[in-house]
């Protein structure tokens, strides 16, 4: 029984780099950027037409790696202590089972 990792990583600089050596033998997709756009006031009582604006772009990776069920421990315990600076991540781990015939039937009947 196999298990996959996923890691989503949120970061206002790119951590591709940093990813590559943290991670190896994992498959890395890079997801779409956010930007939020402000605009403000310079003077709040004059010269209304004077503004500044501000951008923040929040760029996104997508990481994932397969693990055997003895692998498990170590990995989590790593990820559990992994430290990136910069960046917030989430982890989300699935499992894919099989049942054979025998055990289904025993299960419905």
């Amino acid at each position: 029984m196999a298990a996959k990792i996923r890691v989503v990583m949120k970061s206002f600089t790119s951590q591709s780099n940093k990813i590559s050596g943290l991670m190896p033998y994992a498959k890395k997709v890079g997801l779409p950027e956010s930007r939020a756009l402000f605009t403000v006031l310079r003077s709040p009582h004059i010269d209304k037409k004077s503004r500044e604006q501000f951008s923040m772009h929040v760029k996104k990776q997508f990481v994932e790696q397969k693990a055997e069920m003895h692998e498990l421990h170590k990995k989590l315990f790593w990820l559990k202590r992994l430290r990136i600076p910069g960046a917030q991540y989430e982890v989300q781990i699935s499992f894919k089972t099989r049942l054979d015939k025998g055990s289904l039937k025993s299960l419905v009947a």
